[in-house]
């Protein structure tokens, strides 16, 4: 049963299409996955989101992991662009609780005149903070919710929005694998760079990890449908058998420039990174693809290591 569920993922993530409403989402940092981890496996962590960055990818994993940990990342995107997390959880007698915050920053950019002169530079940034609760329902099974706000600014005008996360996990006993499912951004705008309010752009997710029989390797898929860009998928492999050490490779399906550009596009999807865990102590890298725009990289560290009560 397992392996079928991982087959007809594989299936999923191979569709891809164009939604009609591409282009009319607002807030569209909300779709990044800002953890090196999930990244280097090709985004698809929806159905293996464990470690303490692993609320970001499917809110419903905090109720895996250990009752406290805290991490944080930085990335540096194409073009000058960072971004980064936050992230902290507990867990109580009702659930677990968690919070993280996420920024993206664009940078400085020349601020012109009419004529085209340079008279100064302004800045541009997006953030959004989630409060996130999950609890386990039943033995394996777990949901969890994280309503969020987010800001994104540009210069002296600002937008927000409120919107919620939901997701759900079954675990496989004897640790050999798990199932996910998340739903994104519910929610919209509550103020926008001009007059017209837009949504946000609204995803589900499906992915599954099964550690293949006999070897020390978790094989990861999953299929995702935006609101404003329509269907795409991720897969993704992970060495365990290295521990402290943890190889990662991927490849994520994503549309592709053509025509002239189309060289630099041969490598666009490719996804690999490493990850060290001792003590409690996390340390993750990744680098992904994006063709023309050439490579992201993306760091972090997080601590689980904490005394339960």
């Amino acid at each position: 049963m397992k392996k079928i569920i991982l087959i007809a993922m594989v299936i999923i993530s191979s569709a891809f299409g164009v939604s009609e409403y591409a282009g009319t989402s607002g807030m569209t940092f909300l779709k990044i996955d800002f953890s090196p981890r999930a990244s280097a496996l090709g985004d698809a962590s929806v159905g293996y989101a464990n470690g303490p960055d692993g609320l970001l990818s499917n809110p419903a994993a905090m109720s895996f992991e250990r009752d406290l940990s805290v991490g944080t990342s930085f990335g540096s995107l194409y073009a000058g662009i960072s971004s980064g997390y936050l992230v902290a959880q507990k867990g109580f007698s009702f659930g677990k609780l968690g919070l993280s915050t996420r920024f993206v920053s664009y940078g400085t950019m020349d601020r012109t005149d009419e004529q085209g002169n340079v008279v100064g530079d302004f800045g541009s940034t997006d953030l959004a903070i989630s409060l996130l609760y999950s609890r386990e329902i039943v033995d394996h099974l777990a949901v969890g919710f994280a309503p969020f706000f987010a800001s994104s600014s540009i210069d002296t005008f600002v937008s927000t929005a409120l919107g919620l996360d939901f997701g759900a996990m079954f675990k496989f006993q004897r640790g050999r694998g798990h199932v996910g499912l998340a739903v994104k951004n519910l929610g919209g705008q509550l103020s926008g760079y001009v007059e017209k309010k837009d949504t946000l752009a609204t995803t589900l997710s499906l992915g599954t990890s099964y550690r293949l029989e006999g070897l020390p390797v978790y094989a990861l898929a999953q299929g995702d449908y935006c609101r404003d860009s329509g269907f795409s998928g991720g897969f993704g492999l992970e060495l365990i058998g290295l521990k402290p050490l943890y190889i990662r490779a991927g490849y994520r399906i994503r549309p592709k420039v053509s025509g002239d550009l189309a060289e630099g596009e041969s490598l666009n999807g490719l996804t690999a990174g490493f990850g060290l865990k001792y003590n409690g102590i996390y340390a993750d890298y990744s680098f992904q693809h994006y063709g023309v725009l050439g490579f992201t990289h993306k760091f972090a560290v997080a601590y689980d290591g904490f005394a339960s009560h």
